[in-house]
């Protein structure tokens, strides 16, 4: 990876921390969905539909228009595909509608306030229907993340959108250079099966690279591919989306 790769590194002081500290979070939230959740194997596209739902009201608070072909045209879906997983979301008890307007039903409210208070996110209580906002637009992030991701492939998984946000984390804020399958399973919680099935996926369609350990010959360490056509955009998604300060963290919440 290219030393212009390492954001969060390249400046010193409060912003290093402040970048350091809400990529750890976006890392910690997208895994402890997967892990409670336990969706590691659904598909990146029902996972794309509910951080779009969920960005609108615990990130920016506010309500989605109840209009199938909107909210398929904002996460470039299919109408047939967001009637669906609406219809699964409402049977849930996830979400509800009023007056063309869609709501999260309190069971969606504690779930995410859970993640948060496990995961040491500070997040805001708001007097309003939404009742808690995130310290950042970091649902949002791993939505968009999670698009990008999703056009590389048809079966993408949350466990892979995991796995790629734990090795971002590495590089761009410790300067690791890859990391074992070991490491990374720790990382984001993920049975030894499950992750073997994804890290072989991921290598055959590119988006990891096998290295040799520096120091263990045992060892093989995974990496992003910096080859790989959607590299540099993800770096990007992530680069704009994280809050540098403590001062921008602020004035989004204000």
């Amino acid at each position: 990876m290219g030393s212009d790769l390492y954001f969060a590194r390249s400046s010193a002081g409060q912003k290093s921390r402040t970048a350091a500290t809400h990529l750890k979070a976006l890392v910690d939230s997208v895994c402890w969905f997967m892990t409670n959740m336990q969706t590691s194997k659904t598909s990146i596209r029902a996972y794309r539909l509910k951080s779009f739902l969920n960005a609108a009201f615990f990130d920016v608070q506010n309500a989605v228009p109840f209009d199938i072909e909107f909210i398929a045209g904002e996460i470039e879906e299919s109408p047939e595909f967001v009637t669906r997983r609406l219809m699964t979301l409402f049977d849930a008890g996830r979400i509800c509608h009023e007056d063309g307007w869609l709501f999260p039903e309190i069971s969606l409210i504690e779930t995410h306030r859970n993640c948060f208070v496990d995961n040491n996110v500070p997040f805001r209580l708001t007097e309003n229907r939404f009742k808690i906002q995130a310290p950042y637009p970091l649902i949002g992030l791993s939505g968009k993340y999670a698009q990008r991701l999703r056009d590389c492939g048809e079966r993408v998984t949350l466990s892979q959108l995991c796995v790629e946000l734990a090795l971002w984390e590495a590089n761009c804020l410790r300067g690791q250079t890859g990391m074992t399958a070991s490491e990374i399973g720790h990382r984001i919680n993920l049975q030894k099966s499950t992750l073997s099935t994804c890290i072989k996926a991921m290598c055959e369609h590119g988006q990891l690279e096998v290295k040799p350990h520096s120091w263990d010959e045992r060892k093989t360490l995974l990496t992003l591919n910096p080859s790989h056509p959607a590299y540099r955009e993800k770096y990007q998604i992530l680069k704009a989306g994280l809050p540098t300060s403590s001062t921008e963290m602020q004035l989004q919440l204000a």
